[in-house]
């Protein structure tokens, strides 16, 4: 089986990575998401981007080494990874910024050297692999985090993946021009992405009004 074919068995149309409106600016202006690493090394978007967490665990020295995953920009599947989310908010709380949701193309799914992770990158008991293998392992019946912690799919829709937290790790960069839509929470956003958008020429992307779209399927184990 392949990729597509899997993607059109498990209903997947869109591939998520969320931001502040400020770092979609940023990724608009450059026409690229930048991964954490690139981001520290790209002046422009240091100053009007802003990666959604001070620190990545990714780079302590004690952290899995086969891979430079700082250089991997994180996405997920259907629906944002809640528990990141909400951590987010909380690292940005009080400051004069919102979070909108870019949904690409599900066809980036197919390029190469990305990986699929069984659940959150830093669990110890996450598997990363490449290829229909890998993203098949995001949907099996039963998913390990760590020693002593798994997530079931509890009749989860097929479009998920069986852990909420599972990543797909696209390496540097992602290219806007696969960017579908964009949820907002209010009308007052949206009309601040259009015109984000459109000022730097991304005309046919839709803008959607959707507030549960930042609840996302949280496990219910």
């Amino acid at each position: 089986m392949s990729i597509e074919q899997v993607m059109v068995e498990k209903g997947i149309s869109e591939v998520l990575h969320f931001t502040t409106e400020r770092g979609l600016t940023g990724c608009a202006g450059t026409g690229l998401v930048l991964s954490r690493k690139a981001l520290n090394e790209e002046q422009y978007l240091s100053y009007i981007a802003s990666p959604v967490s001070s620190e990545r665990r990714e780079a302590q020295a004690t952290f899995n080494k086969d891979e430079d995953w700082l250089d991997y920009i994180n996405l997920s599947i259907s629906e944002i990874n809640t528990s990141y989310f909400n951590a987010a908010k909380n690292w940005f709380r009080g400051e004069d910024r919102w979070w909108c949701i870019m949904a690409f193309d599900s066809i980036i799914l197919t390029h190469p050297k990305i990986y699929f992770t069984t659940t959150n990158n830093i669990y110890t008991s996450v598997i990363r692999t490449p290829g229909c293998v890998g993203l098949q392992a995001m949907f099996v019946e039963t998913i390990t985090r760590w020693r002593g912690k798994t997530v079931s799919r509890n009749g989860r829709q097929q479009r998920l993946t069986t852990c909420e937290q599972a990543e797909v790790l696209y390496p540097n960069p992602l290219d806007m021009k696969f960017l579908r839509s964009v949820y907002v929470q209010n009308p007052e956003q949206a009309a601040s992405i259009h015109g984000t958008l459109r000022s730097f020429g991304f005309l046919s992307v839709n803008v959607i009004i959707c507030p549960e779209k930042f609840i996302g399927v949280p496990n219910t184990f």
